[in-house]
């Protein structure tokens, strides 16, 4: 007998085969990475903005397309700048201003919205329309949106709910990232690196895992305690994503130790083998879980956590990838383990999973063979 928790999952992971196999988007892959070597050759630089979600996928993206695409890449994720100029302009405004001050003839503007109607980004993409730059869109929601209309190329997903929109969307980015650092001409590697992601997602049956994950959460909530989510570079966007939208959405108390003064402060005085270690020490209760994610499993910072948060009796829920007894995977009641050696792939299917918990806790019922109703 097929349990309301299997039912979900199973609707929530029809979404994926769909979208990942169906959705006609390779023009739109091909058109961004043409503008991206362009930008590349004449010294310009993307920027990225987004609300939300939207700006983690940014900060993922602008260090991606920066390490390993060499585009120069920026966001505009800065709790100061974002707080100044919303302060001074207003917050529909920020971001259009944000860009009139930093913005060069010949940068590419990628604004990304799940919805297509967050008015700060909307007018963003008409102050750079006006000022000649080039806008790329990535939106979902309704295919009408204004967002969407302003975009060249324009990435457009259909559904409705809003972690399937914004996974998707950093699938798609990172896909253009990843075909920049090996240096693509393949015409067909669109479709085989879809393929492999889909792959690494559908191949493992994660239903225990993500169940006993959503159980832990209650658990955690219910005792008043909090969820704490930790990793580098792209995993700590994932855990910015999450402690915004399990708080928000899921109601279920989470943080993140990503603040730059915290994060600066903590690596200078105890080293960045052990600031994470040293933030959990100093934050987390009793009552607190700690999930630690990391592709390679191996990162010393990440290991280090996770034995302090061990040691204090905290229940450790670990996502990692590529290979199956990677030093952190030790160390968690529950475990997340993605078959692939792709940091990128890696990390989608990480998001997809966290947020698989989040919306089911929240309780969204939007997911049926992929198409939000």
């Amino acid at each position: 007998m097929v349990t309301e928790d299997q039912k979900f999952i199973d609707d929530y992971f029809a979404c994926y085969r769909r979208i990942l196999l169906c959705t006609a988007v390779y023009r739109e892959l091909i058109a961004f990475v043409d503008i991206c070597k362009r930008v590349k050759a004449s010294g310009n630089k993307l920027i990225f903005a987004g609300n939300g979600a939207s700006a983690s996928i940014s900060s993922h993206a602008a260090t991606d397309f920066t390490q390993h695409a060499k585009v120069r890449t920026v966001c505009f994720n800065d709790h100061n700048l974002i707080t100044c100029f919303a302060n001074d302009y207003g917050y529909e405004n920020w971001v259009a201003r944000a860009l009139e001050a930093y913005a060069d003839e010949g940068d590419v503007v990628v604004l990304v919205s799940s919805s297509g109607r967050s008015s700060n980004i909307v007018n963003a993409a008409k102050y750079a329309l006006e000022k000649g730059l080039q806008v790329v869109s990535f939106t979902g929601f309704s295919p009408d949106n204004p967002l969407r209309k302003l975009g060249n190329p324009s990435f457009w997903l259909d559904s409705r709910a809003y972690n399937v929109v914004e996974s998707t969307h950093l699938i798609w980015a990172l896909s253009v990232a990843n075909y920049l650092e090996q240096n693509g001409d393949d015409e067909t590697f669109f479709e085989d690196h879809l393929t492999r992601q889909r792959q690494a997602l559908l191949k493992i049956d994660y239903n225990s895992e993500l169940i006993k994950f959503r159980d832990l959460c209650l658990d955690v909530s219910g005792r008043g305690g909090k969820m704490i989510f930790a990793g580098n570079g792209g995993c700590s966007s994932i855990a910015s994503h999450a402690a915004a939208d399990f708080t928000k959405q899921s109601k279920v108390r989470t943080v993140a130790f990503n603040d730059h003064n915290l994060m600066s402060a903590y690596s200078n005085d105890y080293g960045q083998e052990h600031w994470i270690a040293q933030c959990i020490d100093d934050y987390a209760d009793p009552e607190d879980a700690v999930v630690l994610l990391s592709c390679s499993g191996q990162s010393q910072n990440v290991i280090n956590a996770a034995r302090l948060a061990k040691e204090k009796g905290l229940p450790i829920v670990t996502f990692t990838g590529f290979e199956p007894e990677n030093g952190l995977r030790s160390f968690g009641i529950i475990n997340f383990w993605v078959n692939s050696k792709n940091y990128n792939i890696t990390e989608s299917v990480h998001t997809i999973l966290v947020f698989c918990v989040g919306d089911m806790i929240a309780g969204e019922s939007v997911y049926s063979e992929g198409v939000a109703k």
